[in-house]
């Protein structure tokens, strides 16, 4: 019993620096993740992180990196399992969800990607990126005043978007109102003096 206070302290001590010690560790792991992948070298940026996940395969910043990382060495199934990780993590995490369109796309798997973005307005309904991506989803549908509802949603919380007032002004084009269409083009060129298809547009409504 007289040894009781000794083998207190130790143990203590040892609870106190190991999480510590994690913290470190974690720090330098994905330091190190970062460094590798400024310098392209993609299968050591993802060691580093698997070197971590093994043994704490629910963090969610690290199934999160791990997405990242499979999206940029091309390996996008994978990169989808580990966002969808890291969306089960985090549920609420609209960061995730961005990240996971970015293998949906290159995978071609459209239905996923319109889903992924509605769920986003769902969480936040004045979203700049759900919102304008789920318009040129529909706008390259030819589904122009599906289209219209979201860059409406855009120009009104952001009215000085060049990418918003370029796609209103082509979809204002296609819904058959020049006028319209006009207005937005012409913001558009004010935007972006050098962009050709605002200028296309603006010519074609004169």
């Amino acid at each position: 019993m007289k040894f009781f206070p000794i083998f207190f302290v130790v143990v203590f001590s040892c609870s106190l620096v190991m999480p510590q010690q994690r913290g470190e560790d974690k720090v330098l792991l994905f330091q190190k993740s970062v460094q590798f992948e400024t310098s392209k070298n993609y299968p050591k940026a993802l060691q580093s992180i698997m070197e971590y996940r093994e043994s704490n395969p629910s963090d969610y910043l690290a199934n999160l990196r791990l997405g990242w990382l499979y999206y940029l060495s091309k390996d996008h199934e994978t990169s989808v399992r580990y966002y969808q990780e890291a969306m089960r993590l985090s549920e609420n995490s609209i960061e995730s969800m961005l990240g996971i369109t970015l293998p949906y796309s290159e995978l071609k798997k459209w239905d996923n990607v319109q889903e992924i973005y509605k769920n986003i307005i769902g969480k936040d309904r004045n979203h700049y990126l759900g919102n304008l991506r789920l318009g040129q989803i529909y706008y390259n549908s030819g589904k122009y005043i599906m289209a219209k509802k979201y860059f409406d949603t855009v120009i009104e919380n952001y009215p000085g978007d060049y990418e918003a007032n370029l796609y209103m002004g082509w979809t204002y084009y296609f819904l058959g109102s020049k006028s319209k269409a006009q207005y937005y083009f012409t913001n558009a060129v004010v935007l972006n003096s050098s962009d050709t298809s605002a200028k296309e547009g603006l010519e074609l409504t004169k």
